[in-house]
């Protein structure tokens, strides 16, 4: 078969869906009142950076959650002295589809426009500067991991994902500095000094020296303490040095944040550390060319509520209340996606605010309900169907979850119920029970709620998978109101699908008899069929076929086979059978159902980016038609713990904002070649006076590939693509114009 026509056998696979509209003004009730950002998805690790997104001269949230690898924004729609915001996901598209674990707004280059400054798979800090065209932003990248000089070579500035370094003008230059844990043990600071100014270069430029205040020392001249929360005063004296018991390298995990303590030009430090659960204040007291931090408090503010949060906590400064004068929001890093259940997953965001009197600022506690009160969140990972529990007609929705946070260690699992008090047209939602039918008695973890009649008296039965792959029955004890007072079957009919069950109900094989389809960690769906009666169901781990369709829901390009965490959903759509599945990198899928196929086979993917978005890692999905105008509505859960909701049309009154649209350099005028390629891609301006600047590749479901990027003769980019799987991809390119140009290529070896 040749490269060509395996390429239009290929490509029909990756299908690139028109993206869903966000609902965001279906109104959820908790203890009476409506909540004001209901569908947010939830936050668990929110990394907060102001912004004008919208350009009112107020300053909004940009968002980023490290747990979902998410970015949102919030408008600022509050008053002097009172903070408010609310919600925008028309915004959420226009950032970088690429961004992982952490990022931060800065305006770099000065132009009124906030840039990007994030963590790459690499640990090292790529750039994407901000640009506009009228009221629309977008950004590109232009530095994929900062360097520093050393000697006569330039160096990586290494972070981590459990780093937090400080991104802000440091020595009052003018230009963006950096301070960052150092490489060698974590427990003291590098500083890495933007010389873009003092070089005479604009401040486009990012060129930086790795310098110190205390020459052969760190930043400031302190280090942290190895065994305890506490840090140690060197003075600027040579007192670090590597090696010996006092300076041991501690463990990967500190989170800084630089500010201006008495509202001059020197910074001073709020420095957090993965074991600790308060926040260290460090005063420096030198100048801003000079840093000598003489003064610490490792309980900070002591003259008020002292930050506490049980792992991890970082420090953002935030003008909340548009005073003037940046407060301080804190919330925990420790990421619930490397360890579910160890840090905060539902009061994530504490609020200080800023009472300094002339120059000193000083902090007064408000308490943990800015934002997240008005979110619906159910702690870590949440697990959503909707599902009519009180028979009358209107779909209400049942949220499992993997566990929400517990001091004691062990996280709670349990249901919550939203009622739909509404109307057949005008959904509304009631917050009835966090923990409906008291499952969280059961200390389960990953519970994932499926409903169905599996016993044949008419009434629907609940099957609950969990973290370790099993399924347990549940059954209908109510009448008209489903009721589940106690477990029926614990590790039913022995079923196991490894971990992480996810199961649904369905008559996949249409005998009447309701079967099993599992998702799981391990990528695969499993079809259990209902070899029983109608009242009798009877399943047999020995009967499963443990690979569904064939249906893969991971990220084809990463090595190995990572963990896809399939959630499916069946539905019958314009006369064909469809599956529709949630993943680990919160893409959903939907494929058609071959009823020739059920026990092997393979299903055809007819979408493999069906929202358009990813609401999170470990996305759920399920489907309905909630306001029965003929149109589907989507309900996704997440990682995050929350809810969003979707449909196939604007309902929702979201207003719509276009990616910005830049002018198109004509593809006469650039030749990239070989097509299909193999292991390089070749990229060069067929004429002009322009030359290309910077190549970017992107699979079709938006992300940003790694590769390296050369520049040959001064005006050709040779991108290496030896490393990435056979498949379609869209390479971006730009000119020394700015100019952008996007084009299909395929690479086939």
């Amino acid at each position: 078969m040749s490269r060509v026509l395996l390429f239009l056998l290929v490509a029909p696979l990756f299908v690139l869906a028109q993206p869903k509209f966000s609902v965001t003004d279906v109104v959820v009730l908790r203890n009476g009142n409506p909540m004001q950002n209901p569908w947010v998805g939830g936050l668990n690790n929110p990394v907060f950076s102001p912004m004008d997104v919208n350009q009112d001269s107020l300053m909004d949230l940009f968002v980023y959650d490290k747990v979902s690898w998410k970015a949102m924004v919030f408008l600022n729609t509050g008053s002097i002295g009172h903070p408010s915001y609310s919600y925008a996901p028309q915004y959420d598209h226009m950032f970088p589809a690429g961004l992982r674990d952490w990022a931060l707004m800065r305006d770099y280059n000065k132009d009124g426009i906030s840039d990007i400054f994030a963590l790459t798979s690499n640990a090292d800090i790529a750039v994407y500067k901000g640009y506009r065209s009228g009221n629309f932003l977008g950004y590109t990248m232009v530095n994929s991991g900062l360097t520093y000089r050393s000697g006569t070579f330039n160096a990586n500035i290494w972070t981590f994902a459990d780093n937090m370094p400080v991104i802000m003008d440091v020595n009052g230059d003018g230009d963006i500095d950096i301070l960052a844990p150092d490489q060698a043990g974590g427990i003291s600071l590098d500083y890495y000094q933007n010389m873009a100014v003092d070089s005479g270069y604009g401040l486009d430029s990012l060129v930086f020296i790795l310098g110190s205040a205390c020459r052969d020392q760190a930043w400031g001249g302190f280090f942290e303490d190895v065994s305890d929360c506490g840090v140690t005063l060197a003075n600027c004296k040579k007192e670090l040095q590597l090696g010996g018991a006092i300076n041991a390298p501690r463990h990967q995990g500190g989170a800084c944040c630089g500010f201006h303590y008495r509202n001059d030009n020197v910074v001073s430090l709020l420095l957090s550390d993965v074991s600790c659960p308060t926040t260290k204040f460090l005063e420096n007291d030198g100048d801003s060319s000079f840093s000598n931090v003489l003064h610490y408090d490792t309980i900070f503010p002591r003259y008020d509520v002292p930050v506490y949060m049980p792992v991890f906590p970082c420090v953002y400064m935030v003008d909340a209340d548009n005073d003037g004068h940046d407060d301080l929001f804190i919330s925990p890093f420790a990421s619930d996606a490397i360890q579910e259940g160890q840090a905060e997953d539902v009061k994530v965001v504490q609020y200080y605010h800023n009472v300094g009197i002339d120059s000193i600022n000083q902090f007064h506690y408000m308490g943990d309900t800015l934002l997240t009160e008005g979110i619906i969140d159910v702690g870590t990972e949440s697990h959503p169907v909707f599902f009519d529990y009180n028979n009358d007609g209107l779909l209400d929705i049942v949220v499992g979850n993997y566990g929400r946070y517990q001091a004691s260690g062990y996280p709670k699992s349990g249901l919550a119920l939203y009622e739909n008090i509404g109307s057949d047209t005008v959904p509304k939602y009631q917050e009835i029970n966090l923990d409906w039918n008291g499952l969280s008695a059961y200390q389960l973890n990953g519970i994932y709620p499926g409903f169905g009649d599996l016993d044949g008296d008419g009434k629907p039965d609940m099957v609950i998978g969990d973290s370790y792959g099993n399924v347990s029955f549940f059954h209908n004890a109510g009448t008209t109101t489903a009721s589940y007072p106690s477990m029926t079957a614990s590790n039913w009919f022995g079923i196991n699908v490894g971990a992480n069950a996810a199961p649904f109900i369905y008559d996949v094989n249409g005998d009447s008899l309701n079967d099993l389809v599992i998702g799981s960690r391990n990528n695969n769906i499993l079809y259990y069929r209902n070899f029983g009666t109608r009242t009798n169901p009877l399943f047999s781990p020995d009967s499963v076929n443990a690979s569904f369709g064939n249906i893969k829901v991971y990220d084809r390009h990463v090595a190995g086979t990572p963990p896809g965490y399939a959630t499916p959903f069946i539905t019958v759509e314009n006369g064909e059978t469809v599956l529709y599945s949630g993943s680990q990198l919160g893409i959903t899928f939907k494929y058609v159902i071959n009823p020739d196929s059920l026990r092997r086979g393979t299903f055809a993917a007819i979408d493999t980016n069906v929202l358009g978005t990813k609401p999170g890692l470990r996305s759920t999905i399920c489907v309905a038609d909630i306001n029965h105008d003929g149109k589907n509505d989507y309900l996704t859960g997440n990682i995050r713990g929350g809810l969003n909701l979707y449909s196939d049309v604007n309902w929702g009154n979201v207003p719509e904002i276009s990616s910005v649209i830049e002018p198109v350099v004509e593809k006469c005028q650039i030749q990239i070649y070989p097509n299909p390629a193999k292991d390089k891609i070749f990229c060069r301006m067929a004429k002009g006076d322009v030359t290309l600047v910077s190549a970017q590749l992107y699979d079709l479901l938006g992300e940003q590939m790694a590769v390296t990027v050369n520049k040959e003769n001064g005006d050709m980019l040779i991108l290496s693509v030896a490393d990435l799987a056979n498949g379609m991809y869209v390479i971006q390119v730009r000119d020394s114009g700015g100019h952008v140009s996007q084009s299909k290529i395929s690479i086939f070896k």
